[in-house]
Order: C-alpha cells, then sequence, then structure tokens
C-alpha cells in the first residue's frame, strides 16, 4: 500500500486525535463507571479497548508512511 505524505499526514493526526479523545475519556468515563457498577464498567472496557486499538493502528500507519515517504525522496 503506497501513502502519500499527506494521507500520512492525515492518518498521523486521526491516530492522535482518537488516541488523545479516547484516553480521557476512557479515564473519566471508565472510572464513573466503576463507582456506579461494575456491569456497566465490563460493557464499556471493550469499547474502549477497541477505540484505542483503532486510533493507535492509525497513528502506526502514519507513522510507517511518513517514513516511507521520507526514505523515498
Amino acid at each position: 500500500m503506497k501513502l502519500t505524505r499527506r494521507t500520512s499526514n492525515i492518518l498521523l493526526t486521526m491516530g492522535a486525535i482518537m488516541l488523545f479523545f479516547w484516553v480521557t475519556r476512557a479515564y473519566t468515563w471508565y472510572a464513573n463507571d466503576l463507582q456506579e457498577s461494575s456491569y456497566l464498567a465490563l460493557i464499556h472496557l471493550p469499547i474502549i479497548l477497541i477505540s484505542l486499538a483503532i486510533g493507535s493502528y492509525l497513528a502506526y500507519l502514519g507513522v510507517k508512511g511518513r517514513q516511507a515517504t521520507r526514505s523515498n525522496v
């Protein structure tokens, strides 16, 4: 898969933003759920983990795409 520099920057930005918002959301959301009931915490944990994995993967693709375009130039 060939990524342009612009596409790599967009992926990296999307991944960084997604990680930032989901880390802060996980902290507040999951902490509140643990105080209320453990059942809600168990329901929201997979959503948080999947979203963090997607954000990490987008950031990884962005970084790898930037490295690939930098070495070809």
